[in-house]
């Protein structure tokens, strides 16, 4: 009788165990496929100064992107002048929009508020990693010396909702911005 009871008392234990371990599997991984926590349309800005001849890279790191099908804006400028400092040089300049493979979204490129996209060639690079990543190289722009001027592009981001899966949880976009700047 005794070990009929010992068995009881086990058996319910072993299942009571058993289902809530089932539970905290079940609820990680329904709350991660059903759970995003993106907002709105991302404006952020970026600044280049290039007043001297030298190239300027800046980094951004999407981490709040969303497969949702919305657009994601980034303004970019790029400007001669600083706290008073214009180029003494006529200055070309080159843009390189470098991002990483890690999720299937769509970039554009807008120059100055215009409605063309002017993103360029998408072309896969490989660097010494074995890291691949897909380079854009948009238009060239110029500045002429001692004239203030700032142009400004708009980098458009879109992460289609037809990727709404658990597959693309906490991946992380990089997007890498050069601007070469040449004596011109």
């Amino acid at each position: 009788m005794l070990n009929k009871q010992k068995f009881k008392l086990f058996n319910k234990i072993t299942i009571s165990v058993f289902c809530l371990f089932l539970i905290l599997i079940l609820m990680k991984t329904v709350f991660s496929i059903f759970h995003s926590e993106a907002s709105g349309v991302v404006a952020n800005k970026i600044a280049f100064y290039v007043i001297d001849a030298k190239p300027q890279t800046q980094e951004i790191k999407i981490g709040e992107l969303a497969p949702n099908g919305q657009d994601y804006s980034y303004s970019i400028e790029v400007s001669n002048f600083k706290d008073g400092k214009i180029s003494e040089i006529d200055m070309n300049y080159t843009m390189q929009i470098k991002t990483t493979t890690n999720v299937p979204v769509t970039y554009k490129l807008y120059a100055n508020g215009g409605d063309t996209n002017v993103i360029g060639n998408k072309e896969i690079i490989q660097d010494d990693n074995g890291m691949y990543f897909f380079k854009y190289s948009p238009q060239v722009g110029n500045f002429v010396h001692d004239v203030q001027k700032t142009d400004t592009y708009t980098l458009v981001i879109n992460f289609p909702d037809t990727y709404n899966n658990a597959s693309y949880q906490d991946l992380i976009e990089t997007i890498e911005i050069t601007v070469d700047v040449k004596q011109s």
